[in-house]
């Protein structure tokens, strides 16, 4: 019988690279959720902010919901942090709903480089009459 001289090195390299790969894809998509979750809040902060300045009588005015919105997101330190693309406002009653699209730069640089992340909020007012 012959006896059999191989080396295990190239399995156990392997086995490193896919650890390694597991790893890498596996905090890509938590940083990718983390700022996704991070544009969530800012746009429910940014239409509460607004909501609260441009309500009259219940009902949001719409060109004084996109004034204080813009500058909500001009001034406070979490929506500064975020590369923002655009935000779209809208009423519909006594409801005002914000749109707010950011870019998310993958910081490893492996996978998608460059990713646009929207995410939508609502508030709504209630008119208390005594």
């Amino acid at each position: 019988m012959k006896s059999d001289q191989g080396t295990i090195a190239p399995l156990i390299a392997s086995y490193l690279a896919l650890i390694l790969l597991a790893i890498i894809g596996s905090t890509a998509v938590v940083m990718a959720l983390v700022a996704a979750n991070r544009v969530q809040g800012v746009s429910e902060m940014a239409i509460l902010y607004a909501h609260d300045r441009a309500v009259v009588a219940g009902i949001p005015d719409s060109d004084e919901l996109r004034i204080q919105a813009g500058i909500f997101l001009s001034t406070a330190p979490s929506a500064q942090k975020l590369e923002l693309v655009q935000f779209d406002t809208r009423v519909q009653a006594d409801r005002s709903t914000i749109r707010l699209c950011a870019r998310y730069r993958n910081p490893l640089g492996i996978g998608v480089d460059s990713a646009i992340i929207c995410r939508e909020a609502n508030a709504k007012s209630f008119l208390i009459e005594r």
